[in-house]
């Protein structure tokens, strides 16, 4: 394969020829069309500027096609460089803040059509950058340049732009915050296994803040590529003056790195975030693919609670339940996420616990009406969304009621394995209206009523 570009005399003056058909080499029936077509948008789209690579011509020499640029040297790609080169941060920002400025200056009247790429950016030895002109660049980058690893040109869109809208400056401070965050971290955002898992991570937002994978970067450069990728337009920032603004403070405050204090608490966070977003992620991505079942199972469970449950199910806690009974029945109800029942034991406001129970037994129902059980030689805890093992009991008699010291492990799902926490709680139990109920709850179980439980 030939160079991707020669040094080329054109009316006695030395100029750059890149090679259009570079990456790939279509039969020749496409091959004229393609430069058939680029010589028209030579003739259709020019810019004068001399921060946009712009081109004369196609000439065909030595059997291959270049474009004729007048250039009188050779702009590696961006991509190149970053790949060949360990670029520092303030040195990212600055092609940045030049990516912006030189996009806020094009004409309007000549406003690109489609996403813009990494590929669409050059950068010389001196850290010069320059802009491909993007309508040459859309016609000839598939057989020019090599695709990114999951480069797909969805990644580059909006939310609003994938729904149907017209790229307008919004949808294109979206479009470049993809390439920021690629610049400063070396991976595009919403990352999934496939173009479908990146769909539905866009649409939905989960987007991990890039200070959490570089902890180089400072909260507020983190934070300003995070509002250029919001996926409500309303939130996201709405000008290339306010990004230029923003990203000129920034470097002038010496805010671009993070200080030695900042990264570290960058590291310590990074890996709870990692877990809260696959959590949500799994959620969401089960609720966008099958929300016909999800409605389906809902419905169900409400039958089962509104007939099973509440209708003709007998109480289980009566004037004759023993108080062991009771904190039994307590430990029993949540493994088992019956929300009826734990009603019964106690006069203690479980908040946070009873929504849990509540959702638990929902999840774990719609698993079970779609045979998500447990595969052979699993453990049963394993299908379980969380579950109590090994409740020990002890009691003693105080007053008129009782305490009760209980142990336990409460088990429950982190990073695809379940995962185990020894938890010791205290419980008072006394006669209320002849049936002995829970009134007091002391120990490791109030994080879970208070909603405050991380493991």
């Amino acid at each position: 394969m030939t160079a991707k570009y020669i040094k080329y005399e054109k009316e006695g003056k030395e100029v750059i020829a890149e090679k259009i058909f570079v990456s790939k080499k279509p039969r020749s029936r496409v091959m004229l069309s393609t430069v058939k077509e680029t010589k028209q948008v030579l003739q259709d789209y020019s810019y004068e500027s001399k921060n946009i690579i712009d081109f004369n011509s196609v000439e065909r020499i030595d059997s291959e096609y270049y474009l004729i640029s007048e250039e009188s040297k050779y702009y590696p790609s961006l991509i190149e460089k970053l790949e060949d080169n360990n670029i520092d941060l303030k040195t990212t920002a600055q092609w940045a803040l030049k990516i912006f400025e030189i996009w806020n200056n094009i004409n309007k009247n000549k406003e690109f059509p489609s996403e813009v790429k990494l590929n669409y950016f050059r950068v010389d030895q001196e850290n010069n950058l320059k802009v491909v002109n993007p309508f040459i660049n859309k016609k000839i980058e598939q057989y020019k340049y090599r695709d990114l690893k999951k480069e797909y040109d969805e990644i580059y869109r909006s939310p609003e732009i994938i729904n149907g809208s017209n790229w307008d400056q919004s949808a294109r401070i979206y479009n470049f915050g993809v390439i920021l965050y690629y610049l400063i971290v070396g991976k595009f955002p919403f990352q999934g296994e496939d173009k479908t898992e990146m769909y539905d991570k866009k649409m939905t937002g989960s987007l991990i803040a890039p200070r959490f994978l570089n902890p180089n970067i400072s909260g507020k450069f983190s934070e300003l590529v995070e509002k250029m990728l919001t996926g409500d337009k309303k939130k996201r920032l709405s000008s290339f003056e306010e990004v230029i603004s923003q990203l000129k403070n920034l470097i002038k405050n010496n805010e671009i790195k993070a200080e030695p204090e900042e990264r570290q608490q960058n590291l310590d966070k990074s890996g709870s975030q990692f877990k809260k977003k696959r959590l949500k992620e799994g959620i969401v991505f089960f609720f966008r693919h099958h929300w016909g079942k999800v409605l389906i199972a809902v419905a169900l469970v409400g039958i089962l609670f509104g007939v099973g449950m509440l209708g003709d199910r007998a109480p289980v806690v009566t004037e004759q339940t023993t108080p062991e009974e009771v904190v039994n029945y307590f430990y029993d109800s949540i493994d088992k996420k019956d929300p009826v029942v734990i009603d019964q034991t106690t006069t203690v406001d479980l908040k946070g616990l009873n929504k849990m129970i509540s959702e638990g037994h929902v999840i774990e129902s719609m698993r079970t009406a779609y045979q998500s059980i447990p595969e052979e030689g699993k453990d049963a805890e394993y299908n379980k969304v969380f579950g109590i093992k090994d409740l020990t009991i002890n009691s003693f008699q105080k007053n008129q009621g009782y305490v009760f010291e209980v142990s336990y492990i409460f088990y429950y799902p982190r990073e695809e394995a379940m995962r185990e926490k020894e938890m010791e709680d205290t419980l008072i139990v006394e006669q209320i209206e002849d049936k002995w109920q829970i009134t007091e709850i002391n120990g490791d179980v109030v994080e879970l009523i208070e909603g405050q439980f991380e493991g």
